[in-house]
């Protein structure tokens, strides 16, 4: 189990609940002669819940942070000084995949081109989350990494991402913004009315 597999627990909430059930672990094996071992079972317990059960009505309740998870789709809108010092925009549809469980939150971000191709797919790596000042939102702040094309000759390259989550009840949101050190180019843009639109997750790019 990695050092930070409970970052997303509640801390209060998580110690009165493994307090509570090894409360009663420690009763049913004192009182009814059956031999198991107390930690084991907690332990279980705890990875079902944050691999499995996390996002259910009951449990989620045990988590600080709101289920992200799913497929969101909208625009793109970038912006770039090419060689010659002119400022290039101009906007493509955008693809977010977002896995998660109670640990652990995987983004893969696609880019739809005008000729209908796909761009090389980014994924994240690492991933700080606050929540908005008024306690409403959450801000993903994370870094990510392209491996590029070479048919498309488009190299390998990093890149940082701000978004914004937004749950109003009615749906799911994300808004925000990137930079990346693409060479010889660097680009950067913002994210616009990227929807939730399903929960598949299954993608083949």
């Amino acid at each position: 189990m990695k050092n930070d597999y409970l970052k997303y627990y509640k801390p209060k909430v998580l110690i009165g609940i493994v307090f509570l059930i090894s409360l009663a672990l420690y009763y049913v094996r004192d009182n009814f002669s059956i031999t198991f071992s107390v930690l084991g079972i907690i332990t279980l317990i705890i990875i079902t819940i944050t691999e499995k059960l996390w996002n259910k009505k009951i449990f989620k309740h045990l988590f600080w942070i709101d289920d992200f998870s799913g497929r969101y789709e909208g625009t793109l809108i970038y912006q770039y000084i090419d060689e010659v010092g002119e400022m290039k925009t101009g906007e493509l549809e955008h693809i977010k995949i977002i896995k998660q469980t109670g640990s652990q939150i995987d983004i893969t971000s696609i880019t739809k081109k005008d000729d209908g191709s796909l761009s090389s797919p980014s994924t994240n790596k690492g991933m700080y989350i606050e929540p908005t000042p008024d306690d409403q939102h959450f801000i993903l702040i994370y870094s990510y990494l392209n491996d590029g094309c070479l048919e498309q000759e488009f190299p390998p390259h990093y890149g940082t991402e701000v978004i914004k989550f937004i749950n109003n009840g009615k749906g799911k949101l994300l808004s925000g913004e990137y930079n990346s050190d693409r060479r010889p180019i660097q680009t950067r843009g913002k994210f616009k009315n990227l929807k939730w639109v399903s929960n598949n997750t299954n993608h083949d790019y």
